[in-house]
């Protein structure tokens, strides 16, 4: 930390400001680059968080101090690990947002070309999500949809899961990287989880609902258990539930996902409705018996109630 104050004092150590020119690294900030990046990374954050760079400057300076090492695109990975160093540090709102969209840009743009520099960054996704309030623990659901042991490269899956946290977190505003989701398709399991977490904090449930079970229908159980509280707790019978029964009588019996996803929703709304309601809920096509143990259970917990 002695080392940090100084730069804060004598902010030239690291960068110069020529008349006339943009920032440029100084040949300590190149030995730093090399032999102590962090320390260079959480400098450049002090000297921002005490008014001594911008952060259009900040980004000059990583990207020219990048360029000799041929990692010259937008957002090279040091850049990178200060924009996520600088979110852990800033409470600026409006410093705070366009961190939120540039790291989003550069996680999304990663996970869809399926590029990566190589270059192990500073923090990986658990310690974002350890050390800093805007990325959140990653939902249950999507880990069903991307499990760790999900066959990708391992900083792929990094990037992956960072912006799983982000939107997992209270910060990112999905609708300000909606254009952006183009460039993934739902047809992928990453693509996937990325749109129905979007759609989700957008408050678009039905269509996840719909998603999940055409592509990923071992995940609307933990969806719904996660998602479908309080005043969304209807939909497990006004969607979930005939959308199940279709899927159910569509593929048979030899669906064990579908049909062990029925009977769980059946188990619910058995618990949370009266048995009018739930008799008022199966199907008139001659499936009536495989619903009576779910009618006795409900008509149980009315009478102790």
């Amino acid at each position: 930390m002695l080392q940090v104050y100084g730069f804060i004092e004598e902010p030239k150590l690291l960068l110069l400001s020529r008349e006339g020119k943009s920032i440029e690294p100084t040949a300590l900030a190149h030995h730093l680059k090399e032999t102590q990046e962090g320390l260079l990374v959480a400098s450049v954050v002090a000297l921002h968080e005490n008014n001594k760079v911008k952060l259009g400057e900040a980004d000059t300076f990583f990207k020219e101090l990048c360029r000799e090492t041929g990692d010259e695109k937008d957002g090279p990975q040091l850049l990178v690990d200060f924009w996520e160093a600088l979110l852990v540090a800033s409470t600026q709102e409006a410093v705070i947002q366009e961190l939120l969209f540039k790291l989003s840009t550069v996680y999304i743009d990663r996970i869809s070309t399926k590029e990566n520099s190589g270059i192990k960054p500073l923090k990986t996704a658990e310690d974002l999500i350890n050390s800093c309030s805007h990325y959140g623990l990653i939902f249950p659901w999507v880990s069903v949809i991307t499990p760790s042991d999900f066959n990708m490269d391992h900083h792929y899956q990094e990037d992956l899961q960072k912006l799983q946290s982000l939107l997992s977190g209270p910060s990112l505003d999905p609708s300000s990287i909606f254009p952006l989701l183009e460039q993934l398709s739902d047809n992928e399991s990453p693509g996937l989880s990325i749109h129905v977490l979007c759609a989700t904090k957008l408050g678009d449930y039905e269509s996840c609902i719909d998603k999940l079970l055409e592509r990923c229908p071992q995940a609307i159980i933990p969806y719904a258990n996660h998602e479908l509280q309080h005043e969304k707790q209807p939909l497990w019978w006004q969607k979930v539930l005939p959308e199940l029964c279709k899927k159910t009588k569509c593929e048979g019996n030899e669906n064990n996902t579908f049909l062990s996803s029925l009977k769980e929703t059946l188990l619910v709304v058995a618990m949370e409705l009266d048995p009018l309601d739930f008799l008022n809920l199966i199907p008139d096509d001659g499936t009536a018996a495989f619903f009576l143990p779910y009618v006795l259970e409900c008509s149980q917990k009315n009478l102790m109630t």
